[in-house]
């Protein structure tokens, strides 16, 4: 990977497409996709940086 853009996109991509619907979403349906959120950005993270 090419530096920290890939990570600056990602994350800019992610947010727009949490913020067009997700944000619709109460109660424990949303607890549940930010749990998985958290998750997946921090697999991300970890695997950028063994990568």
């Amino acid at each position: 990977m090419g530096g920290t853009g890939v990570i600056d996109r990602f994350l800019e991509v992610f947010t727009r497409y949490i913020d067009s619907g997700f944000g619709l979403l109460s109660g424990e349906v949303a607890f549940i996709a930010t749990t998985l959120i958290v998750i997946d950005v921090t697999l991300a993270a970890l695997f950028w940086s063994w990568g």
